[in-house]
């Protein structure tokens, strides 16, 4: 796959005033979100809170923690992308309004999001991938699928050893739910018994939106509980810590940029390896790695 992509560098966006306030739905391009979010410290939690009063992230007990069974370079990988990616001819994910219960209109969420699971055979073409996600902008993405749901990438680490193989499928899910019992209970009832039914040792978890990055991390969870070690790549580091993740790295990309720019084939390998080298090498909870990356847009 690599030969037919071309690489550039990723940046920084640098387009509006420091001390602007981030407005809800001001879905832009990643070159135009603003800079205070990529920046160290930057809070999402805070953000949420005050674009949804009354909206408190959710509250967990405790690091669900394995360690791997076998070492990376004989492990079977899957991913778990919380981005909105289907494949033609599959039911896009959701995005219109629908009826919202009022305890979410008090909160002014516009939508309860779309909790449906999607299966992506790891034969699939990148060509074939779409994204519906009304919460993020996935110019890049539509560019460079890698850029949220990097399997072309994946493939190249097994036929580089580096992982044993990838997992014969991978799911997808519209993150954006303030339901999460809802999107959790998707994860129980179908992800998790697909992951042990394909004998998957280790899984990658991402996320679209902000709150899809609640739903990434609890979904993370479950799997980990359910034995699987798992490992999250994140670009909002507070909701990902805060919700007690076993491992992850981050990196202050936009939003729908978690593995790098469209076409940076090596950022996009080099997150995947860095975020799977910790199922090796963490031997305790809780571990989020900043990774030393800056966006930088020319």
């Amino acid at each position: 796959m690599a030969d037919r992509e071309e690489t550039r560098t990723p940046g920084r966006g640098r387009s509006q005033d420091e001390n602007e306030v981030v407005r809800d739905d001001n879905v832009g391009p990643a070159s135009s979100q603003l800079l205070q979010t990529l920046r160290p410290g930057f809070s999402w939690i805070r953000l949420l809170e005050s674009r949804h009063p009354g909206w408190h992230l959710r509250s967990v007990d405790g690091f669900p923690f394995v360690l791997p069974a076998r070492s990376l370079s004989t492990a079977r990988v899957g991913m778990v992308s919380l981005a909105g990616v289907y494949r033609r001819g599959q039911k896009p994910f959701n995005t219109s309004p629908g009826v919202v219960p009022p305890g979410l209109r008090a909160m002014k969420f516009r939508d309860r999001g779309d909790w449906t699971v999607r299966e992506i055979a790891v034969g699939c073409e990148p060509s074939e991938l779409l994204i519906a996600h009304a919460h993020y902008d996935h110019t890049d993405a539509n560019e460079d699928i890698n850029c949220v749901f990097p399997l072309p990438r994946l493939w190249e680490l097994e036929v580089e050893g580096f992982i044993g193989e990838c997992a014969p499928v991978h799911y997808s899910l519209m993150g954006r739910v303030p339901e999460v019992e809802l999107i959790v209970q998707a994860c129980v009832q179908k992800i998790i018994p697909g992951l042990r039914d394909a004998a998957v040792d280790a899984v990658i978890v991402s996320g679209g939106c902000e709150l899809s990055h609640q739903s990434a991390a609890l979904i993370q969870r479950e799997i980990e509980s359910a034995g699987i070690p798992t490992v999250a790549v994140s670009v909002c580091a507070d909701i990902t810590s805060q919700l007690r993740v076993p491992r992850a790295v981050a990196v202050r990309f936009p939003l729908g940029n978690p593995f790098g720019a469209a076409m940076d084939t090596p950022m996009h390998s080099r997150i995947l390896k860095d975020a799977l080298a910790l199922i090796d090498t963490v031997q305790t909870p809780g571990e989020v790695v900043e990774l030393p990356f800056e966006w930088i847009r020319a």
